[in-house]
């Protein structure tokens, strides 16, 4: 499921699900995108963790992936145990760890190898809560293979989708005053110049979004030195945000490189 226009977030697409097993639920799924790119959260309840928990949670990512053409899959600190007892006490770091994460911190990477090591050599061997909590301090990603997706390994390392709101509050200090009025505004007229948006038979709700995008899209430098193609994608992704559901808003980010690059440099 999705969310309507109305209510989405300014940048990332959300989707949700709720899974069932012989008609009861068992489980909850979320996941926040940019362009290949997915932040996800997944909850088994607890009556159904001793049971196919793994296989579950693979089969929702592969699902995702079909859906909505993701590669990139972020787990959240908290997801593996950071201000989170319950993932330490479950030992959710090695679930992610065997699924084929890899903490994106190089120290985190070195003390995984480590402990991967140590438990080798002794199976009986379990790790520590501390090394946990240690290797519970940072990001985890799973990119999934394929000739595009391992051409671009480790973009997306470094990025958080908060360093873009943070550089957008930059510019709206040092350009604007700190107006927000102004960036919304001035952000607008910018993006529909740079890109030759005609938006005069837009509908309400992909003015909306441009009105949301453009303050992110006005920091992504050069988009007015975009080819006639990419400009034309430009705003069949602005449009896209208003469509009925966000699977080909991501779908047509994934082909526009110029943006993306731009967006994962905000982003780091």
């Amino acid at each position: 499921m999705g969310v309507p226009p109305e209510h989405r977030l300014p940048l990332r697409a959300y989707h949700a699900a709720l899974i069932f097993k012989n008609g009861v639920p068992v489980a909850y799924f979320e996941g926040l995108s940019l362009f290949e790119r997915m932040e996800s959260g997944f909850n088994l309840y607890y009556t159904f963790r001793d049971g196919e928990t793994t296989w579950l949670y693979a089969r929702i990512l592969r699902l995702m992936r079909q859906l909505l053409g993701v590669t990139v899959f972020s787990i959240d600190p908290y997801q593996v145990g950071h201000e989170n007892e319950e993932g330490i006490e479950s030992g959710a770091f090695w679930f992610y760890r065997k699924l084929g994460f890899r903490p994106v911190r190089p120290g985190l990477m070195k003390l995984t190898r480590s402990e991967e090591r140590k438990l080798a050599t002794d199976p009986s061997r379990r790790t520590s809560t501390r090394t946990l909590r240690k290797l519970a301090a940072g990001h985890m990603l799973l990119e999934t293979p394929n000739r595009v997706q391992l051409a671009r390994s480790g973009q997306w390392d470094r990025f958080e989708v908060r360093n873009v709101g943070i550089a957008v509050q930059r510019s709206m200090a040092r350009e604007f005053k700190s107006e927000p009025q102004r960036i919304r505004t001035q952000s607008v007229e910018f993006v529909k110049k740079g890109l030759q948006l005609r938006t005069n038979r837009w509908r309400e709700a992909e003015i909306a979004a441009l009105n949301k995008l453009a303050l992110v899209l006005a920091i992504v430098p050069g988009i007015e030195q975009w080819g006639p193609d990419e400009k034309q994608l430009a705003a069949r992704i602005i449009q896209a945000k208003a469509s009925r559901d966000e699977a080909l808003y991501l779908k047509l980010m994934q082909k526009h490189e110029r943006l993306r690059s731009g967006l994962i440099r905000l982003g780091s």
